[in-house]
């Protein structure tokens, strides 16, 4: 009966018939079945039917109505800015809603949020606490700040062993500053081996996705010859795209390297 009701509101509203489907969306709205609701904001928003504005009041309708798919849906759209004004304090009372109907990326989101004190108070303990619980399941945005709180020792003591293994985590998801960061402690052997080699390889797959921080690293690995195969073209190419991106010490870098070249020392 829903299904059918939702058909009849765009059939409506495609033929032009706008108090016909504003009966049909009371009706809905009266029913009070908040995936019916959902519905709506998912087709309308499909085939441009409805505006985000629009699409957003339903989905807070639904989110009201205890659906947890609409209740994080809604908390990123207030985190966004998406169709409503943004607002951190509605993001997390919606994200904190569906993270106790069990979504483990809601709840990362709002750790992270307690960490930066983004639309509550700055909690760096309970912000751990709460990563550290969903991590594993969570994005590859999630392990990563994770990582940087065991490094930083943020809600716990510094580790830098437990602060790679997230690292290295979000890294084989392909997060470019997590790639970069592994990067980084396989050629100071912080929290590892040192590996030249696989710290050659890891900023070369962040670099290829444009992380400026990559680019810088790589390129210096080029002029030291600390890479396979030394080449200071790519060096300098390297630090152009570094320093377009405004990544500090690149400019001065290339300008070095550039001179360095020019006058045969490299």
């Amino acid at each position: 009966m829903e299904e059918e009701l939702v058909e009849k509101v765009f059939m409506a509203i495609e033929a032009g018939d706008i108090e016909t489907a504003d009966r049909y969306l009371s009706e809905i709205r009266m029913s009070g079945d908040p995936e019916t609701e959902y519905a709506v904001a998912g087709i309308g928003m499909e085939y441009s039917l409805l505006s985000p504005q629009q699409c957003a009041e339903w989905i807070e309708l639904a989110a009201e109505g205890g659906l947890e798919e609409a209740q994080y849906d809604i908390g990123r759209r207030y985190l966004d800015g998406f169709g409503v004004t943004r607002s951190d304090e509605k993001a997390v009372f919606w994200l904190s809603k569906s993270a106790e109907q069990g979504n483990c990326e809601a709840e990362a989101i709002v750790a992270m949020m307690y960490r930066r004190g983004q639309g509550v108070p700055k909690d760096e303990d309970r912000a751990f606490g709460m990563l550290l619980e969903v991590a594993g399941c969570a994005s590859a945005e999630a392990k990563y700040e994770l990582g940087r709180m065991y490094e930083r020792g943020e809600g716990t003591y510094p580790d830098y062993k437990e602060a790679f293994r997230w690292y290295y985590e979000a890294a084989k998801r392909k997060l470019p500053e997590a790639q970069t960061t592994v990067g980084a402690m396989y050629h100071d052997g912080k929290g590892t081996v040192k590996d030249l080699r696989k710290a050659e390889q890891w900023f070369r797959s962040a670099a290829s996705k444009g992380d400026a921080r990559a680019q810088y690293r790589l390129a210096m690995m080029h002029v030291r010859k600390q890479t396979a195969e030394p080449n200071i073209t790519m060096a300098v190419e390297l630090l152009r795209r570094s320093a377009a991106q405004g990544y500090p010490g690149a400019r001065e870098a290339l300008d070095r390297v550039q001179k360095m070249k020019a006058s045969g020392e490299i």
